[in-house]
């Protein structure tokens, strides 16, 4: 789940705004922030186009003070309200991009997104530091947004500088704390704790980066506990968006720890903190879906083909996806979990020479079929190229051989298939040498050459 924002006190700031509305800078104060409020309840282009109005509006204002100051709490709010409209204005552009259609998802408009979404977060980040308290601390709202701002454009980054991207972000978290400690902004400081122990996990497997990232887990882990410690219902704290938070921090410790004993502990709290957040919360999909994931990560952990593991992808798809689809039955990574279960499941029975291979290869297929659909709702090109991907293979696997070529070549026109992965993979065996496959693999080869 995202992260959760702090928002300014507008009472109090509407009510010193009359005090001082004949002044150009108020009343242009007062239309960004109209401008604002007409903005966050639009949705994808239009949205965008809003909070542009409404930032050249704040500005506007802030332009005006040089002729018209503003009182100090309203001149801060003016550079809250501009962070705002800054922030979800960047958030506008990537989702937009990630929801374009196939024809218009190109690497072309992922970097052009990401490049005005980078402008974007900066100048919120900058803005949010304008907001200080009568001490000259950075207010603590603004310091929790500035976190989450930086944690949102530290995912547009190269690895390490995300990594250090995501140090700056805690120290706004821990500026915050030090003024007021906020469950909402420990579960954020626990989400970052989190990013930044993937990374270094991920980034390099020597036994100091191994110990930095579980150091940085550890970390997390405690966070979390001191959020959840720290909810009331009666503040409208989110406790089912932390405990869903908690489980999949627990679970990508466990993706991450060498020792198998120790990943399976850790995949048991995983679910154990999944499934309380589906108890407060049974209409929301995220949990369950996680759930899913957790289940095949345990899964994994296990000995292949043993009843155990077979058990725990029978979690996966009951508790996890299909419970899933029971809330909503058009959700994405629920079709796309199952279909991924299904696979594992059918080299499985693969393996042992069983006969129920077929039905599970059948079924998976049945799956990414579905999901792919609605390709807008399955994020990034990268993304949507691995589901056709892994999409092709099962129905390879199932002989449907002609239509796997034909998700091929689709995602050959993408650039998309790397050549090497059309020989070595498996999952191709049983078409590797007919002609028209054989043309796929020199097509490849062209292709990642140019």
């Amino acid at each position: 789940m995202p992260p959760r924002d702090r928002h300014k006190h507008a009472k109090a700031a509407k009510a010193n705004s009359r005090l001082s509305a004949a002044q150009p800078s108020a009343q242009a104060l007062e239309e960004a922030e109209t401008l604002q409020q007409r903005a966050e309840r639009k949705r994808g282009r239009e949205a965008i186009t809003a909070y542009e109005h409404a930032a050249n509006r704040f500005q506007r204002a802030l332009d005006l003070e040089q002729r018209a100051p503003l009182a100090f709490e309203r001149h801060c709010d003016a550079y809250f309200g501009l962070a705002e409209v800054l922030q979800n204005w960047a958030e506008g552009v990537l989702a937009v991009c990630r929801t374009l259609p196939d024809a218009e998802l190109t690497r072309e408009a992922e970097q052009a997104a990401s490049s005005i979404a980078k402008s974007l977060f900066k100048q919120a980040v900058e803005s949010y530091q304008q907001v200080r308290t009568g001490t000259h601390e950075i207010r603590a709202d603004a310091a929790v947004n500035s976190g989450n701002t930086l944690a949102a454009w530290a995912e547009l980054l190269a690895p390490q500088e995300t990594i250090q991207m995501l140090v700056t972000a805690q120290q706004a978290y821990e500026a915050a704390l030090n003024q007021e400690s906020d469950a909402a902004t420990w579960g954020n400081r626990a989400d970052a704790f989190v990013r930044q122990a993937e990374l270094v996990a991920e980034g390099n497997s020597e036994q100091d980066a191994r110990e930095a990232s579980q150091q940085a887990y550890e970390q997390g882990m405690e966070a979390y506990a001191t959020a959840c410690s720290l909810t009331s219902t009666e503040q409208g704290d989110d406790l089912p968006g932390l405990l869903h938070n908690w489980g999949v921090g627990l679970r990508s410790m466990a993706e991450h720890t060498a020792d198998n004993e120790a990943a399976c502990s850790a995949y048991s709290l995983a679910v154990q903190k999944l499934q309380a957040s589906i108890q407060f919360a049974r209409g929301d999909v995220a949990p369950y879906n996680a759930l899913g994931d957790a289940y095949v990560g345990w899964a994994e952990r296990l000995p292949d083909g043993s009843v155990e593991q077979q058990l725990k992808l029978g979690n996966a798809l009951q508790e996890g996806y299909q419970a899933a689809l029971h809330v909503n039955a058009n959700s994405s990574e629920a079709l796309v979990g199952i279909a991924e279960v299904k696979g594992k499941m059918g080299r499985l029975f693969q393996c042992n020479g069983s006969v129920d291979a077929l039905q599970h290869f059948c079924e998976g297929a049945q799956a990414y079929q579905k999901a792919l659909q609605t390709p807008t709702n399955l994020g990034s090109m990268q993304d949507r190229n691995e589901i056709r991907y892994n999409f092709a293979c099962l129905l390879c696997l199932s002989t449907q051989q002609e239509a796997a070529m034909n998700v091929l070549a689709e995602l050959m026109r993408k650039n998309g298939v790397a050549s090497q992965d059309l020989i070595t993979d498996e999952d191709f065996t049983d078409m590797r040498e007919l002609p028209a496959f054989q043309h796929l693999i020199q097509q490849a080869q062209h292709s990642n050459t140019t």
